[in-house]
């Protein structure tokens, strides 16, 4: 069986590496130094589960969160799964080596998408590899594409929960559902989609990830349910980071309430230009009402904006609200809030 590799080592990396060798796949893993590199060689992935399973401190939505605040206490409280030590072949991404037909689970975050990690990738990855981008937010497909011609891209789009506790164990914070399909790209309307892998590799990924125990299906809306989660992530991340709020303070307040209403409605109506289902095709408030009952489920979370601002990281805002308005400026459509919105997130970015 060849191996799968995932490239990242954070809170969706350490998950989908330690099911995915509980289950038998053989993983290399791609972080970012060697001191975690060793110690995953060492001790392997601990995967622990959250009690009750329920979305918890971690993201709940495929965010790539790693909660320090919280993270101590949910690891005391969490139980490790039946392999808690799963083996995985870890290394720092860009060791040497001769270019080579590989599948990689992208789970890093697109501020990690630099032009020397792209100029990485393309001398490791052969023609004919497969790229799984589980990233948040638009605009990484298009980078991709042009850095990586003959590369298979595919989206993946998941509401597992995770949250790292440290270089080597992940909490699995709340059991999600992920879907994998075409990779849209945004930077023209109408929207076109990546080169694909092949589909015996997509189904191979497919089988692989729900013999590891994850919820998983193709999909050909992927434009569809890449810009819903935009649109929640463009509304939760940068306000909770702004207001320094949890995820279900977010909607405490009258005047919080006021602020998602305008970011909300402003972002549906760019995104229906370009994928978004129009109001006529949903049932009534649908969208607004999904966003509620994220900030509900994930009420004690942080986002990771929030986090990155508390810890001094630079943060996604132009892959979230920075992206949506360069969509608007194709469509000659105005986007005030999210202008300023992107703006203050910027000032609280840390470079």
């Amino acid at each position: 069986m060849n191996p799968i590799a995932v490239m990242g080592g954070g809170s969706l990396g350490l998950l989908l590496a330690g099911r995915l060798g509980a289950a038998g796949t053989p993983v290399e893993l791609w972080t970012r130094s060697e001191e975690q590199a060793e110690r995953l060689r060492r001790e392997g992935v601990a995967v622990l589960e959250a009690e009750g399973g329920a979305a918890g401190a971690g993201s709940g939505s495929g965010d790539d969160a790693s909660d320090r605040a919280g993270a101590s206490e949910l690891a005391v409280r969490a139980k490790p799964t039946a392999a808690a030590a799963a083996p995985v072949a870890a290394m720092p991404f860009g060791r040497g080596g001769a270019p080579r037909r590989a599948t990689v689970l992208l789970a890093v975050k697109q501020t990690a998408l630099t032009d020397e990690l792209l100029e990485a990738l393309s001398r490791i990855l052969a023609p004919g590899s497969a790229l799984v981008c589980f990233c948040n937010g638009v605009g990484h497909v298009e980078r991709l594409a042009e850095a990586l011609p003959g590369i298979g891209l595919a989206a993946a789009v998941t509401t597992e929960g995770a949250l790292r506790t440290d270089g080597r164990t992940v909490v699995h914070t709340g059991k999600g559902v992920t879907w994998l399909g075409p990779a849209p790209r945004f930077d023209a309307i109408p929207v076109r989609d990546a080169a694909m892998p092949s589909p015996d590799a997509m189904r191979d990924i497919e089988n692989r990830l729900q013999q590891a125990g994850f919820t998983v299906s193709l999909s050909n809306i992927m434009a569809e349910r890449m810009l819903r989660k935009l649109l929640i992530n463009a509304v939760v991340n940068p306000l909770t980071a702004l207001l320094r709020v949890r995820n279900g303070e977010l909607a405490a307040t009258p005047e919080r309430l006021a602020l998602m209403r305008e970011l909300h409605g402003e972002t549906a109506d760019i995104l229906r230009r370009c994928g978004l289902p129009r109001e006529e095709e949903l049932p009534d408030g649908e969208l607004w009402d999904e966003l509620l009952d994220v900030c509900a489920r994930t009420a004690a979370n942080r986002s990771s904006m929030l986090q990155d601002a508390m810890a001094g990281r630079p943060n996604e805002i132009d892959a979230i609200n920075g992206a949506v308005v360069r969509i608007a400026k194709r469509l000659g459509t105005p986007a005030p809030w999210n202008e300023k919105i992107a703006a203050l997130a910027r000032a609280i970015s840390s470079e």
